[in-house]
């Protein structure tokens, strides 16, 4: 009994020692990693208890991380087996012991789950016989447990400690991530802010409840006359620096868009304190918060001056030079000198949408009256040409032509100018405004280029002066051109009236000269050669009535005889040469016949004119013929002469052809000349080559005047 009573208080001794280390071993794991709480279970149920082979699997619900820690080898096949056992019943729900966990020895296995759920375990196997005792039991549950909560209690600080670093290395980054932030808004903005520096762009904001401005960009204060230096101006002074004509209208189209909470946009100008006029287009839309209600209304301003500024300059360019061209196209559109520049003063008219245009001549402030030779008005308004009227002669008057003579361009008499309208002028024509400007032509004195208003003072724009100025020159070039081809058509008038009566002339000299030559025959016919006929036959007759035995009288009065007779024979040639007798009865043909017959160089003549021709015409080409063969014959030493005579579609055409030595010049020879002025004065023409050593070739047509 003694010696079974000291065992037993033996075992209760070592119990007690156990469960006291036990239960100080929590105290020694706080602060611990959970790692090294699972560790510390597996060495302290290892040496406390004296086991082969110890697993702990220690986790915590909800949180990643489960710890394994195996010591000793004894249970070789635990990791199969307990893979198989999960396989088959999932996790452990209570304390399963295990005869034979199998291998060489004879261990006997222990599995009790830990947590609620079982996610837990420990294990452990022993060679001691009745292993495990419900001591083991106990002190392998006592030990699991405060293990678990130890795990427990490690892993949740691990947890806080690792999130609150998390925490603290996200705090980091997000700290640093809105520095760098800050520091990309702040270059962005500064980006921005030159952007729109550059652009002429301004972004602005008013409140969607009570109207008022809360945001104006450095550009958009610029772009109203403001220093953004000196914060944000409200909506009042804005408004003040609108264009008083665009003033009403800009505030009404946003307090619509306000009240319709609808995006507007428009154009309107701005008059910065000592500052140029601006325009400016702006866009403005609505912003709504969270509810729905409008929160604020944003808007963004652009300065479109010089877009303005350029389409108004294109738009002027394209003017002018529209307005140029119309100019251009009636100037080239007639040759008539007062229809050119009424038609210029139309156009004049129209593009300035003046009431009255004027070209005054003559330009000179010497000249006692100056007189209106164009002028186009508006049928309101009185005008220079009706009866009655007349431009008054006056000082101012002259004291106008001298200025507008003196200036380098036109001269504007309006509000601007500082320049008094000429009194009476003003009156008389109801001018209330008016541009001068000196169109000077090549040709006479200078005219003076009036554009009158009469309805209203106007000013005259530097564009209206530029077109007038240039409308002006381009006028005095046409004035030019058309008074140098009037002058032109006035001496071609004169020159053709020169050589018709040139023409006529030579017409009337070489008629004279036929009927002197006609007169010359018929005289010579009648008188002279009668006489001689009349002396031959009385000659004859003396001779007849001498003796036989008087010979040598009868040989004397034979001598004379036949000297008479030779004088009649060489003035009848004579008499034929100064006009053919047979021209006038038998035609041209008949004569062109005898005078081939006659010519000392062979002469092949084809004739096809058979009717009877105008006698000029007759006349002319007979005595064309007659000098070139005496030509062909005297100095050109022909061998055969070819005439040809045709007679078509109102022309009588001749050709004449020698086998000559050529070279004839028809400024060298007399005969050729008086051909040419035959031909001419009847309107006809001569062509003639003359080759050297290749003959003579004469081509003439005269025009057949029937009648």
């Amino acid at each position: 009994m003694s010696i079974d009573a000291d065992a037993e208080i033996h075992a209760l001794r070592t119990v007690l020692r156990d469960l006291v280390a036990l239960s100080a071993i929590p105290v020694a794991w706080i602060g611990r990693e959970p790692a090294a709480v699972a560790a510390g279970l597996v060495d302290v149920l290892t040496g406390l208890l004296r086991l082969d082979f110890v697993f702990v699997r220690l986790c915590v619900p909800g949180v990643d991380g489960a710890v394994d820690v195996t010591r000793g080898n004894a249970w070789k096949t635990f990791p199969e087996w307990l893979e198989r056992h999960l396989a088959e019943s999932g996790w452990f729900s209570s304390m399963a012991v295990i005869p034979d966990v199998g291998g060489d020895e004879p261990y006997r296995g222990v599995v009790i789950p830990v947590g609620v759920n079982g996610e837990g375990m420990v294990a452990a196997a022993c060679d001691r016989v009745g292993f495990p005792t419900e001591t083991d039991q106990l002190l392998l549950r006592l030990a699991a447990n405060h293990a678990a909560t130890a795990f427990q209690s490690a892993a949740l600080v691990h947890e806080r400690i690792r999130a609150e670093k998390e925490l603290r290395q996200a705090r980091d980054e997000l700290e640093m991530k809105v520095a760098e932030r800050t520091a990309e808004l702040r270059t962005s903005e500064a980006y921005l802010s030159e952007a729109q520096r550059l652009t002429h762009t301004g972004t602005a904001a008013l409140d969607g409840v009570t109207g008022e401005v809360i945001h104006s960009s450095d550009e958009h204060s610029r772009l109203y006359g403001f220093d953004p230096e000196q914060g944000v101006p409200s909506f009042e002074e804005f408004r003040l620096r609108v264009h008083p004509e665009d003033r009403a209208a800009w505030a009404a189209s946003l307090k619509r868009g306000m009240r319709r909470a609808a995006a507007v946009e428009g154009e309107f100008r701005v008059v910065p304190p000592g500052g140029p006029l601006r325009h400016l287009r702006a866009i403005v839309y609505p912003v709504f918060a969270a509810g729905g209600e409008l929160a604020e209304f944003v808007g963004t301003v652009v300065d479109v001056t010089e877009r303005r500024r350029a389409e108004e300059e294109h738009r002027a360019q394209l003017w002018f030079l529209e307005s140029m061209d119309a100019v251009d196209r009636v100037i080239q559109g007639t040759s008539d000198l007062e229809q050119m520049m009424g038609d210029v003063l139309d156009v004049v008219l129209a593009t300035f949408r003046c009431d009255r245009a004027w070209l005054v001549y003559p330009h000179d402030p010497a000249v006692d009256s100056h007189q209106v030779r164009i002028e186009r008005t508006r049928p309101e308004y009185v005008g220079a040409s009706g009866p009655g009227v007349a431009v008054p002669d006056e000082p101012e008057a002259a004291r106008l032509s001298r200025a507008v003579l003196g200036s380098s361009g036109p001269v504007r008499f309006d509000p601007e100018s500082q320049r008094p309208l000429p009194p009476r002028l003003a009156e008389r024509f109801g001018i209330k405004s008016m541009i001068v400007t000196a169109v000077y032509p090549k040709v006479g004195k200078p005219y003076m280029f009036e554009l009158h208003q009469c309805s209203h003072p106007r000013v005259w724009t530097a564009r209206e002066e530029r077109l007038f100025h240039e409308i002006g020159r381009r006028l005095a070039d046409a004035l030019n051109t058309l008074l140098m081809f009037r002058n032109l058509r006035e001496s071609q008038r004169k020159l053709e009236a020169s050589r018709a009566e040139l023409a006529a002339s030579r017409a009337r000299i070489v008629t004279a000269a036929d009927q002197t030559r006609r007169r010359i025959e018929r005289d010579l016919h009648d008188g002279v050669q009668q006489r001689l006929v009349s002396l031959t036959l009385a000659q004859r007759g003396a001779e007849a009535m001498v003796p036989p035995e008087l010979p040598e009288l009868r040989g004397q009065l034979s001598g004379v005889a036949d000297g008479l007779a030779d004088a009649l024979e060489e003035l009848q040639e004579i008499s034929r040469g100064i006009h053919p007798a047979i021209l006038a009865r038998g035609g041209l043909a008949a004569a062109l016949k005898i005078l081939a017959r006659r010519s000392a160089v062979p002469v092949e003549l084809e004739v096809g004119a058979g009717t009877r021709l105008p006698e000029p015409v007759e006349v002319a080409a007979y005595y064309i013929v007659s000098e070139a063969l005496t030509n062909a014959a005297k100095h050109a030493h022909a061998s055969a002469v070819h005439v040809a005579v045709e007679a078509h579609d109102g022309v009588l055409a001749l050709s004449i052809r020698d086998d000559g030595r050529g070279g004839a010049d028809p400024a060298r020879g007399s005969g050729l000349i008086g051909l040419t002025d035959r031909v001419d004065a009847l309107g006809g023409t001569i062509e003639v080559a003359s080759p050297v050593g290749a003959g003579t070739t004469l081509l003439i047509r005269l025009p057949i005047e029937e009648g």
